[in-house]
């Protein structure tokens, strides 16, 4: 059986999710990863792996690219249609090609965002950002974040045969299985892993106490809280790393120069990393920190980076934002969002406590091999596709 996961833009982070599943399913199916690409290429993380087959299809985000919708639909050549977000990009156009199918073609929808809540917290209380806002969503309606494309998928989620998504709050608003962002453990392993090379390879010095950020700096992410609160911590050898930079981002640029001139020989800086360095640069890390703020955007997203730190069996500090106590539960120290002097004092903590420390990564470790690895994934997802197979061969 074939699966097609469509994509609403194969340059952007949204391939993440999409890899994941893509690597869970092709353990038993053919699979490719399908959709339009808006910018450069394959999103950088994950375009140097060859075992995930990518067909793009060029596309502009203007309205001039209605005229090539037939065009995307032809390139969907499955058994199984998987639609990643509800976006007319993606979902969309899953249904449009189930719409023309003949053999009436499954289709399956993950909503791993609460898009609502995206564009709720961008143009909350002014009136100048939502005009900006929808008149963007106007002049570019095949954006992933423009109003046409999120109202055109959301409004006919009742033609998915089904649906997986990321964590409880989704589920409650849009029924389905949960499907967590998972990891393959096996490559995923410290004990893959020399520490003390890597940092001689990095030029990260073996006294250095190791804070790090990864992932791609986003305003709902908590990256400044970070920043402020390990300017007020009194010690020169614990550094704060952030790996995940991307240059052509405004956002990016900003925080990292307030970054600088607040951590003046204390911080490093990394760009956007493939997917199989990850494990390099947690390796080093003697904290991983995932500082999310709570806001609309953040009330139904599950940061993926947890679960790369638990499988390293990295110490977590973390926000009590969404599901992300329950999936630590024990294996983490969760604090308050925005509560900077609190994040300095655990920080301080943990580096002062590495037997604790240590325990509690292994800890962390076993919790995603049982529960967030791609075994445990592969469960909950052959139950929603084998029907589908099964169907398939009568």
């Amino acid at each position: 059986m074939k699966i097609s996961i469509l994509v609403p833009d194969l340059s952007n982070n949204c391939v993440g999710r999409a890899y994941i599943l893509a690597k869970v399913l092709q353990r038993k199916y053919d699979v490719e990863i399908v959709g339009p690409v808006f910018g450069r290429g394959i999103w950088e993380p994950v375009a140097e792996d060859k075992s995930i087959k990518y067909k793009s299809f060029k596309f502009s985000k203007t309205i001039i690219s209605i005229f090539k919708i037939r065009g995307l639909c032809r390139y969907v050549d499955c058994d199984v249609i998987y639609a990643v977000k509800p976006l007319f990009n993606s979902f969309g156009i899953g249904i449009l090609k189930k719409s023309k199918s003949n053999k009436k073609l499954p289709l399956v929808l993950d909503i791993d965002d609460w898009q609502e809540g995206l564009i709720n917290d961008y143009c909350y209380g002014s009136f100048l950002k939502y005009f900006k806002y929808f008149t963007k969503s106007l002049i570019f309606p095949f954006d992933i974040g423009s109003y046409w494309n999120d109202i055109s998928g959301r409004k006919f989620l009742r033609f998915a045969d089904n649906v997986t998504v990321s964590g409880s709050f989704l589920q409650k608003k849009y029924g389905g299985a949960v499907v967590r962002h998972v990891r393959d453990t096996g490559f995923f392993n410290p004990a893959n892993f020399n520490k003390d090379l890597l940092r001689q390879k990095y030029g990260i010095k073996e006294k250095d106490k190791i804070v790090m950020f990864f992932g791609t700096p986003r305003p709902h992410k908590g990256l400044e809280v970070l920043v402020e609160a390990m300017s007020l911590v009194n010690r020169d050898d614990i550094k704060l790393i952030i790996v995940g930079v991307d240059d052509r981002d405004r956002y990016c640029r900003n925080v990292v120069k307030k970054a600088k001139d607040k951590l003046t020989g204390k911080l490093e800086i990394f760009g956007l990393q493939p997917f199989k360095k990850v494990p390099e640069f947690l390796s080093m890390a003697n904290i991983v920190v995932i500082p999310q703020e709570k806001s609309s955007s953040t009330v139904g997203q599950l940061p993926a980076k947890l679960f790369d730190a638990m499988a390293m069996a990295k110490p977590v500090i973390a926000t009590q934002v969404s599901d992300i106590p329950e999936v630590l539960n024990g294996c983490g120290w969760i604090i308050k969002p925005d509560d900077t002097e609190k994040l300095r004092r655990t920080i301080q903590y943990v580096i002062d406590n590495p037997g604790e420390a240590e325990k509690t990564g292994l800890n962390a470790r076993k919790r995603c091999v049982e529960r967030y690895s791609m075994d445990a994934a592969e469960v909950n997802l052959l139950k929603i596709f084998e029907v589908f197979n099964k169907k398939r061969n009568y």
